[in-house]
């Protein structure tokens, strides 16, 4: 769902355009997806806490206006790094320049969580303890599914699970396979450093941290502008763990996956591939932010 995989979930991805492109396509087209989601978005916020019919207006007028502001300011950056990573597909791809695109992609979080501040501080104050024993529940359910997803009872069904994620991704940015590539690419996500339980202690740990900053503000109900700070402070240290063994072993399961994407298009047709994808993205995007 759109909003727990905002707020919980870094996208673990095998590139690291996939921040841009599926936090956008919440359909099978991104134009749709995108049109769709202030819609989405709203359903989500009244699921996880159960809005009243004051807070679904002020979470409307919100989030239309979020919308219009992403769609004049950010779309325009987004195809403009989308151009600058398919000029690069011409030739080979290291693992490090992979790394660079990653960062300039998760870069896009700053001005978006900058922006939604005000409007998650509004939101914030009007809220009860309830709705946020009702998000903590959410929360709770969410994460036994991922569980059950992520870990498998055996390290071979883990393994299995890990490689069946890898694939999917690959195959949404580079289109069909080979039975060899698959094998191939299989071999390459087993082989990747077994992080998943690290990832889900993250994202714990940034649910925690949303719902510390809810229940602060439900329980002190500060001025606007102080609300407005916990809540920018909040959502700025997001993507950051505050564990080092956490870090580290992320870190390198990060650097596995860039070293697996360079793998990958090694390979030109599979970057010819890669290269019309992006391309379509930045066409929607244009046309998007053109509106």
């Amino acid at each position: 769902m759109f909003l727990e995989q905002l707020i919980t979930r870094r996208w673990r991805a095998w590139l690291p355009i996939v921040a841009l492109c599926l936090l956008l396509a919440a359909c099978s087209s991104t134009r749709l997806g995108y049109d769709a989601m202030p819609m989405w978005l709203g359903w989500q916020l009244d699921r996880y806490l159960g809005l009243d019919s004051e807070q679904r207006e002020l979470a409307s007028a919100r989030i239309e206006a979020l919308h219009r502001w992403h769609r004049q300011t950010q779309l325009p950056a987004y195809t403009a790094f989308l151009a600058s990573v398919q000029s690069r597909l011409g030739g080979s791809i290291g693992a490090e320049e992979i790394s660079r695109w990653r960062e300039d992609a998760l870069a896009a979080w700053t001005p978006l969580a900058e922006r939604m501040a005000p409007d998650v501080a509004a939101l914030a104050l009007t809220l009860r303890p309830a709705q946020l024993e009702r998000m903590a529940r959410r929360f709770e359910e969410s994460n036994r599914d991922e569980r059950r997803k992520l870990l498998p009872d055996t390290a071979e069904r883990r393994e299995a699970a890990r490689a069946d994620r890898v694939l999917e991704r690959v195959r949404f940015f580079v289109g069909d396979l080979s039975s060899r590539q698959e094998r191939e690419i299989r071999a390459l996500a087993v082989a990747l450093p077994p992080s998943e339980a690290d990832w889900l202690a993250e994202r714990e740990a940034r649910q925690k941290a949303v719902l510390d900053v809810l229940g602060r503000i439900v329980r002190e109900r500060p001025p606007q502008d102080i609300a407005q700070q916990w809540v920018r402070e909040t959502l700025a240290g997001l993507w950051r763990s505050a564990d080092p063994a956490r870090r580290e072993a992320i870190a390198k399961s990060t650097a596995a996956g860039d070293a697996l994407s360079a793998t990958i298009l090694a390979r030109p047709e599979q970057r010819r591939q890669f290269h019309e994808r992006l391309r379509g993205f930045a066409d929607d995007f244009s046309v998007l932010a053109a509106r």
